[in-house]
């Protein structure tokens, strides 16, 4: 059953879904991905075939979901390329009726505005969520579910409605099973039902 929304870890990895750029895409029978452009390696000057490459790529019925994608603040390509190729790939997610995997950093007004000018109607979510309530709050007002991986802000995790919670493993060493112990024992109550759940409905829209 896959229960990790995020991970880098390599295939097979029948509980995850393993997160790859398209340069590194090479699909495994039997395992799901997430295809995306990552704000910290992107080429202005190869915007435009990369991201026709990535909705090709993207089509493939393994693909569960588009990202990482998104917006960083402290690191990669100027901000305006950040922004364009963040849009151009929710717009993706958009054709292709799949989810949004979402990389934030310092940036939650940046995905907010491409938030409100794309007016998704497939899910996004924040991978990696590691902010405060009220950082937390102005997402989940919008609709975008939160993902908590190994380093969390328990009351944040606590504040989070059931049916906006996943978990990830990203590049931890630790097993997805320790990740949502930890969660769980943060929360005072079993999440795995949740994230079972969560992930099982994300995954047939």
């Amino acid at each position: 059953m896959i229960i990790d929304i995020h991970s880098h870890r390599p295939a097979p990895y029948p509980e995850g879904i393993v997160s790859c750029q398209p340069d590194e895409f090479s699909p495994m029978e039997g395992q799901v991905y997430s295809l995306g452009l990552h704000p910290w390696h992107l080429d202005a000057r190869t915007l435009a075939p990369s991201l026709l490459r990535l909705e090709e790529m993207a089509r493939e019925t393994c693909v569960a979901a588009i990202g990482e994608c998104g917006l960083d603040a402290l690191r990669g390509a100027p901000m305006w390329v950040q922004v364009n190729t963040f849009k151009a790939q929710a717009l993706i997610a958009e054709k292709l009726r799949k989810p949004l995997i979402i990389h934030d950093v310092r940036a939650h007004e940046g995905i907010l505005g491409v938030h409100k000018d794309v007016a998704p109607s497939v899910p996004w979510i924040l991978h990696g969520f590691r902010g405060k309530p009220s950082v937390a709050a102005m997402f989940i007002s919008r609709g975008i579910a939160l993902s908590f991986g190994e380093k969390f802000n328990a009351e944040t995790l606590r504040l989070t409605p059931p049916d906006m919670i996943y978990a990830e493993t990203d590049e931890s060493l630790l097993p997805i099973s320790g990740i949502i112990t930890l969660l769980s024992e943060s929360a005072g109550r079993n999440l795995r039902p949740d994230i079972e759940r969560n992930i099982n409905t994300l995954l047939r829209i």
